[in-house]
């Protein structure tokens, strides 16, 4: 039988879809794409690096949402917040409810977390965790008292502070002055603000930090009317000056630059189903639900126009990717860069978003992966190559391949060859 050379110059990464003993991506020019790749990465060159594996560097059972940002590294365990720091897990406060997965964003230097239970606010530079946002005050109690407010009906609210933070509004009390006098308030809690109407009026005005009002000596309307703090959210994302959030079948968003303030009963967007991802981009959000995923175009909730996007998304698998070749020139001008592009799973594969509402599938052609009810994700670069790392229970997908990751071994026991081959192995062009 004659010699035939098999030159491998490089590889491109592995392809389950491929039928068996199909082996190259491009036989003329030698470019090798196995059906698995197990524990080995494909280089800039196109050459096989081995993976250096992992090591534990802290234990802590059971530990889950783990999160890093620009000011610290959070996880949760056992109902517990805890601050990765220095090689260590430092517990920081409990939380209320069950072992469910925790949201965070960072804003202005705090980190916002959330899940269906609760929320709060950790701040890196105290180690507390706070409350996400002030608790309303108590409707206020009325009596009429002596003073200078013209005869009317006056209607009166309160609102509480913290520092440079004010709440919204409490419940409204309504008076009615017979004659003209002013309104004694006989509940007001310290540091809370007075709000009043004019007589017959609707629009409330600061009275001040006092427990009588006999006039009304400013025209500063209350900013946060209607306001409070938001509801437990499943996941949340800052994104074009506003807290977003899902909560129920909705889709809450806070006042802007406001992330304490929302409005739950009338500032929403209705979502189709249970959400699963929010992802941005600098002309909207992309919304994933269990059923679709949409985009929502736009960066104000009054212009936001919704569109299909696509497959449903898969919770957990969300991260910000840069240097996507994949994408090409896809993205346009303004973002030649390819920089903070969302990447996550959808039941169809990986996908990536752009800013025109489109995603854009990076393993459909490759990759049989299953839709798993959850994952988790990460974007990081080793040795100068950029990695997308996902990982999830196995549900689905090519079982040969589902095995061999599971078991870290390649099952070769149906491999053969009808011939017999002499091979040489060369690296650098020398025999080895």
């Amino acid at each position: 039988m004659s010699r035939q050379d098999v030159n491998i110059r490089a590889f491109t990464g592995m392809n389950n879809l491929k039928q068996h003993g199909r082996f190259w991506a491009d036989a003329e020019h030698g470019v090798a794409e196995p059906r698995i790749l197990l524990n080995a990465d494909v280089s800039v060159s196109g050459g096989l690096v081995e993976r250096t594996g992992t090591e534990k560097v802290i234990d802590l059972p059971g530990a889950h949402s783990l999160w890093a940002g620009r000011s610290c590294m959070l996880c949760v365990a056992d109902q517990t917040l805890y601050r990765i720091l220095q090689g260590q897990a430092i517990a920081v406060s409990g939380l209320g409810g069950s072992e469910v997965p925790l949201s965070y964003e960072e804003v202005e230097g705090k980190v916002y977390l959330s899940n269906k239970y609760g929320t709060g606010v950790y701040d890196p530079a105290t180690g507390n965790l706070e409350q996400w946002g002030i608790a309303l005050p108590p409707g206020p109690m009325l009596l009429s008292g002596a003073g200078g407010l013209p005869a009317g009906i006056y209607h009166v609210t309160m609102t509480q502070t913290d520092g440079q933070e004010m709440s919204g509004n409490g419940p409204v009390a309504e008076i009615q002055l017979e004659e003209p006098g002013g309104i004694e308030i006989m509940n007001r809690p310290s540091g809370a603000v007075v709000w009043v109407t004019d007589a017959n009026e609707g629009i409330f005005y600061a009275a001040g930090t006092i427990d009588r009002v006999v006039d009304l000596p400013t025209f500063e309307p209350l900013p946060s009317f209607m306001c409070s703090p938001p509801p437990p959210m499943d996941l949340i994302c800052y994104a074009f000056g506003r807290m977003w959030g899902f909560h129920e079948d909705r889709l809450l968003y806070s006042e802007p630059f406001k992330p304490g303030w929302f409005k739950p009963t009338t500032n929403y967007i209705p979502i189709d189903g249970e959400g699963t991802i929010i992802a941005q981009v600098p002309t909207g959000l992309f919304i994933g639900t269990k059923k679709s995923t949409r985009f929502l175009g736009g960066t104000t909730p009054e212009e936001m126009v919704q569109s299909d996007a696509g497959a449903p998304s898969i919770p957990g698998t969300l991260s910000y990717a840069n240097n996507l070749p994949e994408l090409g020139d896809v993205l346009g001008t303004p973002e030649k860069g390819y920089v903070d592009v969302p990447v996550w799973r959808t039941t169809e594969g990986i996908v990536a978003g752009n800013a025109s509402g489109r995603l854009f599938n990076l393993s459909k052609h490759k990759l049989q992966m299953g839709a798993p009810s959850r994952g988790a994700s990460l974007y990081r670069t080793v040795g100068g190559v950029f990695q997308y790392i996902t990982t999830a229970p196995a549900s689905g997908g090519d079982q040969v391949t589902k095995q061999m990751f599971k078991s870290g071994t390649m099952d070769i026991s149906s491999a053969g060859f009808a011939d017999y081959a002499t091979c040489e192995v060369r690296r650098g062009g020398k025999l080895i």
